[in-house]
């Protein structure tokens, strides 16, 4: 649940800034480019902490597996 709240924030701003970039209009397409990049970036960097979050629960369910033998 909390990795769909989390893709629920996420697509809340990125739909914030795509229309916030509509309503002002973008000067050129660099800007555009440069925006997509950004968000690209941010989704990415999400991506990898809920892989770390994932890694450590894994990891910690293994430990406790062990504890349990």
């Amino acid at each position: 649940m909390g990795s769909t709240l989390g893709a629920a924030v996420v697509g809340g701003v990125v739909g914030s800034m795509a229309g916030s970039a509509l309503a002002g209009g973008l000067s050129s397409d660099k800007e555009a480019t440069a925006a997509k990049q950004a968000e690209a970036t941010a989704a990415e960097k999400e991506a990898q902490d809920l892989q770390q979050k994932a890694d450590a629960a894994k990891a910690k369910a293994d430990a406790a597996r062990a504890a349990v033998k």
